[in-house]
């Protein structure tokens, strides 16, 4: 065996095994792979994150601030000269020495917040509230994509199967086709039917065309809900299509769970905390703020050649420290003004939300109804075209009906497996809106 045989041979087990080993992308698995890829998804984590800082920092103004600082370097400083009076014996002499020195200084700060009006725990309040909303906004964000990677896995599945049925579809009236020149050659049927079979033949081919193209932008748009580009059209694993199940909760109770559940009812009464809370920093201004202060110092300075003159200072501090706006022309009343404008407008929002969360429920709630009814006269449709092909396809063989009648047939089976399937993907698109308006799995 030469080098390049070898080398075909194992390319080719390498094919078979990466073939083998590849698995049908579950719904389930394709979920999760938009919840770590997609970017809105991965951009409403690093908001949590950034939400989590911001409430360290506010967190940080309740505790007590430590600081050592010091210096050592050169100084020099031109000393005074001082003439004393005759009474005083005369002459002159300096303040210090006319020479370079050696600097030393170190200090220990601390400061504790004692009282703001309110003001330093309102906005650690505020920033933790601000956590929660971010963490609400994702919840938010995920149910939206695992929603949209719902959607998006069922129309590419609506798509496949749609090609699936026309392709069936074109080797049947392929088939019929044969049948048809048969009778055609033997004088049985005339060239309109034959010309009739090969149009819906083109029709179909048609189709088809058009189902690809619709399968390709279905791909495209699942790979950008997953947040992640595919290397080939991946197989999808089907979904076991059970009956529909019974939805053993009624639309007030769906409702009342949405109030609690939905991300974006939570995220708004925060909210409104967060304004409440605003409000009570705004009125904080009128009060004074209160901090206790400790410090301790040391400053040293040593002269090379003049000893005498050196100085070795310390000293230390321990104090309340207060301060009281008395007139600020007029920005804390505004900023009060302002603070319970912030809060009459979220309650204001209150009204709209709710309604907003009650059309999305109830609207869900009948389209699942709805759904479950479709797949039921579905079925029945399905059923009914494929006995009437099948009882079309004896009677065209044996002439005793018209080859219209056979092509209307195969016409009205296509619909129907078609409406059978959309039908069914429906509905667990339908469960899954369902669940998303409520906020958590209710079905």
């Amino acid at each position: 065996m030469n080098r390049k045989t070898g080398f075909i041979i194992l390319f080719w087990v390498l094919f078979f095994i990466q073939s083998a080993g590849a698995q049908p992308l579950s719904l389930e698995k394709a979920v999760e792979m938009a919840l770590n890829n997609n970017p809105q998804v991965i951009a409403a984590r690093d908001n949590v994150d950034s939400a989590s800082a911001k409430r360290g920092q506010a967190g940080s103004n309740l505790l007590p601030k430590l600081t050592l600082d010091g210096s050592v370097g050169r100084i020099y400083q031109q000393p005074s000269l001082i003439n004393l009076p005759a009474s005083l014996g005369g002459g002159t002499f300096s303040t210090s020495p006319d020479e370079q020195a050696t600097a030393t200084s170190y200090g220990l700060a601390l400061r504790q917040t004692v009282f703001t009006g309110g003001k330093v725990l309102m906005g650690y309040l505020i920033a933790d509230i601000n956590y929660q909303v971010a963490f609400e906004s994702l919840r938010r964000t995920e149910h939206e994509t695992a929603y949209n990677v719902v959607t998006s896995y069922y129309d590419l599945m609506k798509a496949r199967k749609g090609l699936e049925v026309i392709n069936s579809s074109i080797a049947n009236l392929n088939h019929n086709l044969e049948q048809t020149q048969v009778f055609y050659n033997a004088g049985i049927v005339s060239s309109v039917d034959l010309l009739r079979v090969k149009t819906q033949l083109a029709n179909l081919m048609i189709g088809r065309l058009t189902a690809e193209n619709g399968i390709k932008l279905a791909w495209l748009s699942f790979q950008n809900v997953l947040g992640q580009t595919l290397t080939a059209e991946a197989a999808l694993k089907e979904p076991p299509l059970k009956d529909p199940a019974e939805l053993t909760l009624g639309q007030d109770e769906l409702l009342a769970l949405a109030y609690v559940n939905r991300p974006e009812w939570t995220a708004f009464n925060l909210g409104l905390q967060a304004a409440e809370k605003g409000l009570t920093i705004a009125y904080g201004n009128f009060l004074p703020s209160v901090a206790y202060v400790y410090t301790q110092a040391r400053n040293k300075v040593e002269y090379d050649t003049t000893k005498t003159s050196n100085s070795d200072l310390q000293n230390w501090r321990s104090m309340l420290v207060g301060s009281w706006n008395i007139f600020d022309g007029f920005d804390t009343i505004n900023k009060v003004r302002e603070a319970v404008a912030n809060v009459k407008g979220a309650k204001a929002q209150a009204q709209a939300i709710k309604d907003l969360i009650s059309l999305e429920v109830n609207s869900a709630y009948y389209s699942l109804l709805s759904a479950a009814e479709k797949i039921k006269a579905s079925q029945t449709a399905a059923d009914l075209a494929d006995r009437t092909l099948k009882s079309a396809e004896v009677n065209y063989k044996a002439n005793v009906i018209s080859e219209q009648m056979y092509l209307d047939s195969q016409s009205a089976n296509l619909s129907a497996q078609l409406n059978l399937w959309t039908a069914r993907y429906d509905y667990d698109v339908a469960k899954a809106r369902l669940n998303k308006a409520v906020g958590k799995i209710v079905i």
